[in-house]
């Protein structure tokens, strides 16, 4: 069961309308916020406090395509651990390859950021996700050295300030860094493979207010023990 923290929220809004059929391939992508989020937030994880759904009450987020991902991405994280950064309006989204978790939060250094934590399947060459564990594996690799060694392409670089392997599930690492684009930003990461999975657990800047100087550093204890709690997920 979940034990995330007492929350109060805004009024929520009508809820949102259905997403379009699919049409196969990768295309589906749904996001589960506002009432929808508020209600299936409350009725999986145990919240305390008042919350008004109007129409929206008893909603739940669809199943993700894949077993293998969790349908309930919100309650990988303790009380304890989204009390740690002051985690709060959660947002669910599910895709056929992935299901996510997303707050908004408030991290040591003072900075306002979002939390996020996902579960993702590699993708094929046409983007079809595979549950296949040497598949996970490469992307794995390949992933853990952007955020070892950082990434400089035309457009987009990374820089890595200081990263560390992690004894989790199949391999993991922790990574804190600036993405520098048209505006520099402060992230840190946490990459665990499990499997056929792979769980992401993110601390980042918001993206209207990027400055590259959060110091994420500090929540490296938390965002490690969440991410161990989310490979328990799918145990």
């Amino acid at each position: 069961m979940y034990d995330g923290p007492a929350q109060q929220y805004p009024q929520p809004p009508a809820p949102p309308a259905p997403p379009p059929p699919r049409r196969g391939g990768t295309g589906r992508v749904v996001v589960i916020t506002a009432a929808a989020t508020l209600a299936a937030y409350a009725a999986v994880a145990g919240v305390v406090g008042s919350i008004v759904l109007g129409s929206g009450e008893g909603m739940a987020g669809p199943e993700p395509e894949y077993a293998e991902l969790p349908a309930e991405p919100c309650a990988a994280a303790s009380r304890s651990q989204l009390g740690a950064v002051s985690a709060r309006l959660p947002s669910a989204s599910f895709a056929d390859e992935r299901s996510s978790c997303s707050w908004h939060a408030e991290f040591s250094d003072g900075s306002p950021g979002h939390l996020r934590i996902g579960f993702r399947l590699p993708a094929d060459g046409d983007r079809e996700p595979q549950v296949d564990e040497s598949a996970a594996e490469v992307e794995f690799e390949l992933r853990r050295n952007e955020l070892v060694d950082g990434f400089d392409g035309e457009h987009w670089s990374v820089e890595v300030l200081e990263s560390r392997e992690l004894d989790i599930a199949d391999g993991a690492v922790v990574s804190h860094s600036v993405e520098n684009g048209e505006e520099p930003g402060s992230r840190s990461e946490v990459l665990v493979r499990v499997e056929s999975v792979l769980v992401e657990v993110s601390a980042h800047e918001p993206w209207e207010t990027r400055t590259g100087r959060a110091d994420f550093t500090g929540d490296e204890e938390t965002l490690v023990a969440i991410a161990e709690r989310a490979v328990t997920v799918l145990e």
